[in-house]
C-alpha cells in the first residue's frame, strides 16, 4: 500500500490578531497535520503596545496537504481584506 510522505515544515504565519493563543493556532492547524510546536512573536513600539503579531509552527503533513493549507488561507486572507 502506498504511504503519503509527510515531512516536518515550519511555516511563517503573520498578520494575527494580538490575542491568539498556541491552542488556537494548534486547532486550526492540526486539521492539515501534526503540529508539534507553536512559537508566537508580538513586536511592541516603545510605550509597550502590541503592533505586528506572527507565528512560526512547526507541522508534520504531506505536500498535498500543505497546498491544501497554502490555499485555504490565502483564499481566507483574501476574503477576509475584501471585507474591511
Amino acid at each position: 500500500p502506498f504511504k503519503k510522505r509527510e515531512t516536518l515544515t515550519r511555516l511563517y504565519v503573520g498578520g494575527l490578531g494580538h490575542t491568539i493563543s498556541e491552542t488556537e493556532l494548534q486547532e486550526r492547524f492540526g486539521k492539515f497535520g501534526n503540529v508539534t510546536e507553536t512559537e508566537i512573536v508580538t513586536r511592541k513600539d516603545e510605550k509597550g503596545n502590541p503592533t505586528k503579531t506572527f507565528a512560526y509552527i512547526n507541522i508534520t503533513l504531506s505536500e498535498k496537504e500543505l497546498k491544501k493549507l497554502i490555499l485555504h488561507y490565502i483564499s481566507e486572507s483574501y476574503s477576509h481584506n475584501r471585507n474591511e
